[in-house]
């Protein structure tokens, strides 16, 4: 399920302070820049939260850095890969259309569905995108926090490691 962002939607209050911090952090209605995120004043949400950069229009995005949480969910370090590269290795698409949304500027996107990672088709996921730009207006790094939870349960330990090989019929990886 994917819908225009609604902050009155978000089911998760982790997700809920992320918007809030970065509303705060907007002045008058243009976007903050990386700089103008301080993490110091979100320490407990760093495990959740992840930066992408923006290739050109928006053709990809490369891990800047990505929290604990994150990672593990992944079992992979993930600062400067690309969504590219992660899907070449999975050799199945990874759905992006709302990162583009984020990047062309359509403002902050909320997502929940089904983790796309191979080996972990039973974990949900509630992922909240968000501008920053530069110059406040060109959006050049998306800022998201991710929730995982595995059945109705917040996942907030780290997971053991599975292996990257996929077999056919395994579901696709991505986020």
């Amino acid at each position: 399920m994917h819908q225009a962002f609604d902050p009155e939607i978000l089911p998760d209050s982790k997700l809920r302070r992320l918007y809030d911090y970065w509303r705060s952090r907007c002045d008058g209605g243009i976007y903050p820049s990386r700089q103008d995120i301080d993490p110091v004043a979100i320490p407990d949400l760093l495990p959740n939260i992840f930066l992408l950069d923006v290739i050109g229009d928006a053709q990809d995005f490369v891990f800047r850095l990505a929290g604990s949480l994150v990672e593990d969910a992944f079992s992979m370090p993930l600062r400067g890969k690309s969504i590219a590269d992660i899907q070449k290795a999975a050799g199945t698409p990874i759905p992006v259309a709302h990162h583009i949304e984020v990047a062309r500027g359509g403002g902050p996107r909320y997502r929940e569905g089904e983790m796309l990672v191979a080996g972990r088709d039973h974990w949900k996921t509630h992922r909240l995108l968000l501008p920053l730009a530069s110059d406040g207006q060109s959006v050049d790094v998306l800022m998201g926090g991710a929730i995982f939870l595995l059945g109705d349960r917040v996942n907030e330990m780290p997971t053991e490691p599975w292996s990257y090989s996929r077999h056919a019929g395994d579901p696709p990886l991505g986020f």
